[in-house]
């Protein structure tokens, strides 16, 4: 599938939103929101089994709108290996993301770690394509450690708390130049882009 001229992200969040244009742009390409074509629209509901699948229905609600566009949805999630089988696909619904402000959230997770293990992933399934087209599927993944504080000033939400293991170092300690490269995202848009050359 030939690469197009821009990338229009079908979602409603708007820090996802930014993180994906800001990966998009890592890589010298343009992404914009939906909302900036179109009003704001109410999606479909996800279900609970497949990050791929909820992608899916989100990039084809936006692209039957939008047909002459490429659509890009995003679902994502969060694997704790002290808890292995609790968020993933769920990981907003089982921890009230839309209730919580960033320091209630990352407290939680704190909470729950405590004397756990610590390791990580977030994991980000992208899926792009246009009206009635092949779909392009792609994954990235984040794989570190959850803090025992939160540290940093240049991000929020999880960033205040996800480290690298070999560094030690929050994704909120990190410049832009260090810390785009290691977002799940940034590695999802990455392996979109080598399917589209």
């Amino acid at each position: 599938m030939k690469k197009p001229e821009r990338f229009v992200i079908a979602s409603n969040n708007l820090e996802k939103t930014a993180e994906l244009v800001k990966s998009f742009k890592w890589f010298d390409e343009q992404a914009i929101s939906y909302q900036e074509i179109l009003p704001k629209q109410i999606f479909p509901a996800e279900g609970s089994k497949s990050y791929i699948e909820n992608a899916k229905i989100k990039s084809a609600f936006i692209a039957k709108m939008l047909p002459q566009e490429f659509i890009v949805a995003d679902d994502s999630g969060m694997i704790l290996d002290a808890y292995p089988d609790w968020l993933g696909v769920l990981t907003a619904r089982n921890l009230d993301m839309k209730h919580l402000n960033d320091q209630e959230l990352n407290n939680k997770i704190l909470k729950l770690l405590l004397n756990k293990k610590r390791g990580v992933q977030m994991i980000s399934n992208l899926v792009g394509g246009y009206y009635r087209s092949e779909t392009v599927v792609a994954t990235g993944r984040f794989i570190g450690e959850v803090s025992q504080q939160a540290r940093g000033e240049n991000g929020r939400g999880f960033d205040l708390i996800l480290q690298q293991k070999d560094t030690g170092k929050t994704l909120a300690e990190l410049s832009d130049d260090q810390k785009i490269p290691l977002l799940h995202r940034t590695k999802a848009v990455h392996n979109l882009l080598l399917q589209l050359q």
